[in-house]
């Protein structure tokens, strides 16, 4: 179910566009904002800074275009259980102790509802299929810095690894983000538009195969646990979807990277394997954290950005405290803590009718467009929400840029052909 805001449009908006000869017929016909857009998604997996500039500018032209009634705006329904969400959060924001602590919370809400705004922008089918293809060249340039910065540190290291230091200390990096969990998140989304985007396209797997071994190896080599589970169920998923006799192989594939990989990939795997290894028992610790948090303060948590100023207070004096405690390293955990139980349901009630919403889209798909959309929304809603039980996900916002590209779009229902 559609709520349209706007729906005029000035009949003679073409003809006013076609009687313009000095100027360009790309850019009235696909406009600023969806150029600026296209920009602005296409450059998530290498820059927030860019990014967001263009996304900005998408925006604001956006409004303009809506302001002047040059063209609509449609709510799928998700948007309304999505209203009801931050509108809660909002609440708790506004009655915490220290509001300004919590802006980044709000920061990532203004950020979802911008997209929600800008992303029609994308009215023509083959749109998503554009900036998927950019995004999968700029994933893979960000990747193959990764891979060559993880040489690089190999052999740097090489001494200091082999007296025993934590391989995932001296060689995780994030490609050209800069942190591993940023990267991680952004490439579990890369990893669903690129096996939706080969499962549907089959005749352009010949020329991407060297994007999807980029992105593969990097993935192997960024040293993410949450990335390397993430991926593999992704891959799991659209080998069933497409009845796949490799499903029956893939269990071997650990094992076959796991001898074939670097010394660096087999040392982070023995380490983080160990129940004692110090990253394991901190996000032990910070889920028994949270839960206590929540039972002091079911009804509003310990308020938005108050987890680690109040972290310590949870500890038993004999407990370690981790170097980092600024959040909890779970999606739940997390919002359950910073704005209480009610939040976390509402939240909670989102995603499940995103999930139905999307299901119904992708049983709907009339052609390849529509089947690639689909899918790669449920695949990446699918690997964000299961990433979200290691890492804060939700935290990262140029990971939440690029989940709003992945599935808002599926919900759109006024895509046109292409010009």
């Amino acid at each position: 179910m559609k709520t349209t805001l706007v729906i005029d449009k000035p009949p003679n908006e073409r003809s006013q566009a076609q009687s313009e000869p000095g100027r360009s017929r790309l850019i009235p016909r696909a406009g600023y904002d969806r150029l600026a857009l296209m920009a602005g998604l296409s450059l998530v997996p290498i820059s927030i800074a860019a990014s967001e500039f263009f996304l900005s500018i998408a925006v604001v032209l956006r409004l303009a275009r809506l302001a002047r009634r040059q063209t609509r705006m449609d709510f799928p329904r998700c948007f309304w259980f999505w209203l009801l969400w931050i509108g809660l959060e909002f609440v708790v924001w506004a009655q915490s102790p220290r509001p300004a602590l919590g802006w980044s919370e709000i920061r990532h809400i203004v950020l979802v509802g911008s997209l929600f705004v800008a992303l029609p922008a994308l009215d023509r089918k083959e749109d998503c299929r554009t900036v998927w293809k950019a995004i999968l060249i700029t994933s893979s340039l960000s990747s193959l810095f990764l891979i060559g910065e993880f040489f690089w540190l190999l052999a740097h290291y090489r001494r200091e690894i082999t007296a025993g230091g934590d391989a995932g200390f001296y060689l995780r990096s994030g490609g050209l983000l800069h942190h591993p969990m940023v990267y991680g998140t952004v490439e579990i989304l890369v990893v669903a538009g690129l096996l939706s985007f080969w499962s549907v396209y089959r005749e352009e797997r010949r020329r991407w195969w060297p994007s999807a071994s980029i992105n593969g190896l990097a993935v192997l080599l960024s040293l993410t646990r949450m990335a390397w589970i993430t991926c593999l169920l992704l891959l799991g998923i659209d080998l069933l979807w497409r009845r796949s006799k490799w499903i029956l192989a893939l269990p071997l594939l650990p094992v076959a990277l796991y001898v074939l990989a670097p010394s660096g990939v087999r040392l982070r795997l023995s380490e983080s394997s160990d129940p004692a290894y110090y990253s394991n028992s901190e996000r032990l610790q910070m889920l028994q954290v949270g839960w206590r948090m929540v039972r002091d303060h079911p009804l509003a948590g310990v308020g938005p950005g108050h987890v680690e100023s109040r972290y310590t207070s949870y500890l038993a004096p004999e407990d370690p405290v981790p170097a980092y405690h600024g959040h909890l390293h779970n999606n739940i955990v997390q919002t359950a803590a910073q704005f209480g139980i009610p939040v976390t349901l509402a939240g909670l009630l989102f995603v499940g009718v995103l999930f139905v919403d999307l299901l119904r889209r992708h049983k709907g798909a009339v052609d390849s467009d529509d089947r690639f959309v689909a899918r790669t929304a449920l695949l990446a809603l699918t690997g964000f929400v299961f990433a979200g039980f290691f890492e804060y996900t939700y935290g990262h916002s140029l990971a939440l840029i690029l989940l709003s590209f992945a599935v808002l779009p599926a919900l759109q229902t006024n895509s046109r052909p292409g010009d």
